[in-house]
């Protein structure tokens, strides 16, 4: 199969960015950006860049785009047969404290809700210095961005994969949640202009 311009690109991104050539990849996913704006993934690409540059107030913006993008096309093409279903086996409680119905998929893509507390988290230096513990999690996080073997910086940390997993869904996903409902511009989700909402 022929890859597209955009996908050659985000491959050429995710090389420099294992290489550790953040500008260079930075840019990449920028010039795609230029071609499929309204593609969440690449702002993905963008956040997991910047945080590894230190940049977390870009890091930020860029996963709140990506969820931001997300949940306006729910809200504009409404639900598909998969998303009906994801919505559907929402309970109830949840579904009522709904800001808008595209929402629900906070609840799903706990991924980018995981990346976005790490790069609130991992650069309050007032926590890591009070929890070591949140060091070596930012520090296993770090690496395991970086393309190093998971279970080496693991076992430098004593810790296993599941103390990894545990702690991302106990405490990351969480807290990227709460940041999500609270920083989201919900009476904004006719826009897809994300450059200008949260840049």
């Amino acid at each position: 199969m022929k890859l597209g311009n955009v996908e050659k690109m985000v491959e050429h991104a995710l090389k420099l960015r294992n290489e550790g050539q953040y500008d260079q990849a930075l840019n990449m996913y920028t010039a795609a950006i230029k071609e499929q704006p309204s593609n969440s993934d690449l702002y993905r690409g963008i956040g997991k860049v910047a945080y590894l540059m230190e940049q977390n107030k870009l890091a930020v913006a860029a996963y709140l785009s990506a969820l931001h993008i997300e949940i306006a096309k729910i809200e504009h093409f409404g639900l598909n047969e998969e998303t009906q279903k994801m919505y559907d086996s929402l309970p109830e409680s949840l579904v009522k404290d709904l800001p808008v119905k595209g929402a629900f998929i906070l609840y799903y893509d706990t991924n980018t809700l995981r990346h976005l507390a790490h790069a609130i988290a991992d650069f309050d230096e007032a926590a890591l210095s009070q929890e070591p513990e949140l060091l070596a999690y930012k520090e296993i996080y770090t690496a395991h961005l970086k393309g190093q073997d998971l279970q080496e910086i693991l076992s430098i940390y004593n810790r296993t994969e599941s103390d990894y997993t545990e702690q991302e869904s106990t405490f990351y996903i969480q807290i990227g949640k709460e940041l999500a409902f609270a920083w989201i511009k919900w009476d904004r989700l006719g826009s897809l202009d994300v450059g200008h909402l949260y840049f």
